[in-house]
């Protein structure tokens, strides 16, 4: 199918796109706060209308609500499913924002607001690729399916259930995960899995109420005894400490360390961009990207106990707080790692410790092998004009192995972000030039999958 028509549509209304993606930047729908989630997912429903899928809201007895949506080609048996979310981060620290996190605002060619990359973005711009072929030629290449959630940024501690529920809706040949991008020259990056991850809470209590801090002679101090505790866990060597931690790990296939090798890592942009002067352990090159994909990790998410403002107070705290996650990689398991982290802190003294579990993914990706990836990349490749960078594992997290393990069909992430998005930071933005470019790559890939024999 020729697609000057598409391409023209897509163009030609490029500035309504970007409205669209505005009006939903400035809807807030931070889960973690459970902060505007009901209006937003009512909002993708009804943008999804709009283009004209049909629609319904999945629920559990628990969780945010999923917003589905679907449209059928009248040319074609084959199905693409787009995975995405619309819950969003939260957007502190609020100071270091140069506009609103809400607003929206356009300046110089970019798009701003928290979630305006992840995952808004990524998620207006397929649906306006349906829009595009509806609105020119009357019908889609081949059937679409959206499955967009409102708890990924929290571990989709409730997604299981209506994934099970509503399998027989989910059913498709092949799909597209949330997120991607070009890199600093414009390559396109696929990405082929993800690690999987185990958000935890560690809570102290002592007093009943915080002290002046010279009783600190008497009054135990829980924001010491969290340190301790944490002390336990990581070695400086960066070694985790837990016992058993490292069991059923599954190294790269030599496949894999073959296409790590062949990645262009941008390791000195990187730095500059971080203001680092070296990574941890002097990685560098191939055996800094193969840390980052395939080492397991703990991390000290953000650390919460008595006085933090302007100034001093002497002041001893009656309680303190530790969210930390831990990354996973094949063949790590969030239960197993979660009852070890248990038993270790018990067994070092710390069993009085409060654990809370927040959420868990786990560990998966698609064959390099698959059709559908080499699909994937030449299509990028085509309407990007550089060679695409695959990458066998994503360094992040999300519920993939929820489509993969129960459906099997292979999934490959891809999107508009670029690498000064400010994913999860301040002034997250988006390129308006590679949210139209994005759109045009989805709008490709509907025909191109249409045609490919796989």
């Amino acid at each position: 199918m020729n697609l000057e028509k598409v391409f023209n549509y897509i163009d030609e209304h490029a500035e309504a796109f970007v409205q669209d993606l505005v009006r939903l930047v400035k809807q807030p729908s931070v889960s973690a706060k459970a902060e505007g989630i009901t209006e937003c997912a009512k909002l993708v429903e009804e943008m999804m209308q709009g283009v004209g899928l049909s629609t319904k809201i999945l629920v559990s007895e628990r969780g945010n609500p999923v917003v589905y949506g679907e449209v059928k080609s009248q040319t074609s048996g084959k199905t693409m499913l787009f995975y995405n979310h619309y819950d969003v981060q939260p957007p502190e620290p609020l100071e270091k924002w140069d506009y609103e996190p809400f607003s929206g605002k356009v300046v110089n060619g970019r798009i701003y607001g928290r979630g305006v990359t992840d995952n808004k973005g990524n998620l207006v711009s397929r649906l306006k690729a349906v829009q595009a072929f509806l609105e020119t030629i009357g019908d889609v290449p081949v059937n679409i399916k959206f499955f967009v959630e409102g708890e990924e940024e929290i571990g989709s501690p409730n997604l299981a259930p209506i994934v099970e529920a509503y399998r027989h809706i989910l059913v498709a040949d092949a799909a597209i995960w949330e997120f991607g991008g070009t890199d600093r020259k414009g390559r396109p990056h696929l990405y082929l899995g993800l690690k999987g991850v185990l958000s935890v809470e560690l809570r102290v209590e002592a007093a009943k109420k915080d002290v002046h801090s010279a009783n600190a002679p008497l009054i135990p101090n829980p924001a010491w005894r969290l340190v301790w505790a944490l002390n336990t866990l990581k070695g400086e060597d960066e070694r985790i400490l837990i016992k058993g931690f490292y069991d059923n790990i599954v190294p790269p296939s030599a496949d894999e360390i073959e296409l790590l090798k062949r990645i262009p890592f941008e390791e000195e942009e990187l730095k500059e961009e971080l203001g680092i002067e070296g990574f941890l352990k002097g990685f560098s090159g191939f055996e800094a990207l193969k840390a980052l994909l395939y080492h397991t990790t703990c991390t000290i998410n953000g650390l919460f106990a008595g006085y933090t403002g302007k100034g001093s107070k002497t002041v001893l705290p009656h309680e303190a707080v530790a969210k930390l996650d831990f990354r996973l990689v094949p063949n790590q398991k969030s239960d197993e790692i979660f009852v070890k982290l248990i038993r270790h802190l018990k067994k070092h003294g710390f069993g009085d410790l409060e654990i809370i579990r927040h959420g868990s993914t786990e560990p998966t990706k698609t064959s390099i092998s698959d059709p559908f990836v080499c699909l994937v990349a030449k299509t990028a490749e085509r309407v990007y004009g550089k060679e695409a960078v695959i990458y066998p594992l994503s360094a992040g997290s999300g519920p993939m192995h929820l489509f993969r393990n129960l459906f099997g069909y292979p999934i490959v992430s891809a999107g508009c972000g670029h690498p000064e998005s400010n994913t999860h930071a301040p002034n997250e933005n988006l390129k308006i030039e590679s949210f139209i470019t994005g759109t045009k790559f989805i709008a490709t890939l509907f025909n191109d999958f249409a045609h490919a024999r796989l």
